[in-house]
């Protein structure tokens, strides 16, 4: 999807993300695996005195995939969230997990939850072709279905009412009532999922269900033909149980934003958000400014290269293909 305005990241920020992610790149690199396997698109991009040398096996750890991830994901140009919760135990992992971000078409999942709910309470009745439109725009990320609900039923006061009854301590509705520039991180994702499952935010089970349902037949290609089926789809391809919504849109500062969230195996068990924020880079090419607000960027080489990153933190972080 879908359209990036003028998020700005403070500068000061900007800059101590950067040093962040390159010293712990310098410092972890002697102890990591070596970059993900197989299939990756090629890389014109390194980052500055960043040692890419290949050292070992893949750690067996979580800590140290995460860690390698990190450092794979650098050497593309990228900082990364990660945010891995097992419902199960509680146990949780995350890196940059408080770092905000555009949710760019994630936003539709608080479209669909505020409808739901306010239907579950009576406060209104969505006709069978709104349930549809519900369905276009979790499945196929489908952007005038979103952009007509939104429309509809409230705009910026959707995301107000998620945020309100979900307690999402870093979740911002638009600065500019687009729903794509709705701010999110990591851990308030995660937190969200964990909340639509339980039914801590309100949401019943019959729509609860629905959402899920329709967030399970996620397709690889989106309404605009954009392959959505980057970071978990096709870094998991081993699990069989998976629920998905994928969110992607350039640029801010330059940078393409991708995130993959959702909910994974028998009983729901696990909720993981991934999202890479990678610069820019035709290598020598000229390439018109991939901005999505105006096109689809369907065949854009850097967006190839930024889908590809994104997986790649996935098969790094679970490769066997598979969380268990």
């Amino acid at each position: 999807m879908s359209p990036a305005k003028d998020l700005v990241e403070d500068p000061v920020a900007q800059r101590a993300r950067r040093l962040a992610v390159v010293c712990l790149a310098t410092a972890a690199i002697a102890a990591c695996a070596s970059p993900s396997d197989g299939g990756t698109t090629p890389d014109s991009r390194r980052a500055d005195g960043l040692d890419t040398t290949e050292v070992g096996p893949a750690p067996l750890t979580i800590e140290g995939r995460i860690t390698q991830s990190v450092v794979d994901a650098a050497g593309r140009g990228a900082d990364v969230t990660i945010a891995l919760l097992d419902r199960r135990d509680g146990h949780y992992e995350s890196f940059a997990d408080a770092t905000p971000f555009p949710t760019a078409s994630v936003a539709k999942l608080f479209i669909a939850d505020d409808l739901f709910y306010r239907e579950s309470t009576a406060e209104l009745a969505l006709t069978d072709g709104e349930h549809e439109l519900v369905a276009r725009m979790l499945e196929y990320s489908d952007d005038d279905a979103a952009n007509q609900l939104w429309d509809d039923y409230g705009t910026s006061d959707i995301v107000v009412d998620v945020v309100s009854r979900y307690g999402l301590a870093d979740t911002e509705p638009p600065y500019d009532d687009h729903w794509w520039n709705t701010v999110t991180t990591g851990h308030d994702l995660v937190d969200y999922y964990s909340a639509v499952l339980d039914g801590r935010g309100g949401l019943d089970p019959e729509h609860r269900d629905e959402m899920m349902t329709y967030l399970r037949t996620s397709n690889p290609t989106a309404a605009d033909g954009y392959d959505q089926s980057f970071g978990i789809p096709a870094g998991l391809p081993d699990e069989s149980d998976v629920a998905v919504k994928q969110g992607w849109m350039c640029c801010i500062d330059d940078r393409w934003t991708h995130v993959s969230t959702g909910v994974i195996g028998p009983d729901d068990r696990y909720v993981l958000v991934l999202v890479s924020r990678e610069d820019l880079d035709y290598g020598d090419g000229d390439a018109e400014y991939p901005d999505t607000s105006l096109t689809a960027a369907v065949d854009d080489v850097s967006a190839a290269h930024a889908r590809e990153t994104i997986t790649d933190v996935a098969r790094t972080l679970f490769p066997q293909r598979r969380i268990d």
